[in-house]
């Protein structure tokens, strides 16, 4: 269960369809503001899939962005040491930050809240040619087992360093990395066995190392 759990963290795919909610970046202005050379869009990639960018230079040393990313995500059957599951979830959510800009340079550092819409899950039933083992048992007989992670935190802080080129009047490449303080992970384990409690334990402490997921992204956005 424990590697099911992994190889479904660890899977990827190919991209999804952005979010539909990403309209609600378009919304951060009226047509009005939108003649402000100030406001960009853009689009990029990242550790969380592919994002969709809006951000507002306020002053020379404030903006306010918000990111939406999704993508990343997996749907279908696996087989891992010879078990057979059926797999499905994703990573990604929205982020809202204020961007803090050094003097007169492209360097800034960047803190806010991430909402997250990251969750994965598997689930196999188990047969004669197809055992599951949870903890000390193994089931052979029909049994169902199924699994389920998520952050643990559905807001969590988020904190970057990145620096933005502007080329040219209208273009601009953005770099950052940084964490999302997503505090561990949540794993949930269904299945007729008396040690699962024990097997969620054993997980959870394996997962340990997960308090924090590292942020990384590229994005070019045009200026308006």
């Amino acid at each position: 269960m424990l590697k099911m759990i992994l190889r479904i963290l660890d899977s990827r795919t190919d991209y999804e369809k952005i979010l539909l909610t990403a309209s609600a970046i378009a919304l951060l202005s009226s047509a009005a503001v939108a003649q402000d050379s100030n406001l960009r869009f853009g689009l990029g990639v990242s550790t969380l899939g592919p994002t969709l960018e809006g951000a507002y230079r306020l002053n020379q040393s404030f903006a306010l962005r918000g990111v939406l990313s999704g993508g990343l995500g997996i749907n279908g059957a696996q087989t891992i040491d010879g078990v057979k599951y059926d797999t499905k979830g994703q990573l990604g959510g929205f982020a809202l930050l204020a961007d803090y800009y050094t003097g007169d340079t492209g360097f800034r550092v960047s803190g806010g809240a991430f909402i997250s819409n990251t969750n994965f899950s598997g689930s196999t039933t188990a047969s004669p040619t197809n055992p599951i083992t949870v903890g000390n048992t193994t089931l052979t007989s029909g049994e169902t087992a199924s699994a389920s992670v998520e952050f643990a935190r559905k807001v969590s802080p988020m904190l970057t360093v990145g620096y933005d080129w502007n080329i040219g009047q209208r273009f601009t490449l953005s770099g950052e990395v940084g964490a999302i303080g997503m505090g561990g992970l949540n794993v949930s384990v269904v299945a007729p066995a008396a040690d699962v409690a024990r097997e969620v334990r054993n997980i959870n402490d394996e997962l340990s190392q997960f308090g924090v997921f590292p942020y990384i992204a590229i994005t070019g956005s045009f200026r308006f």
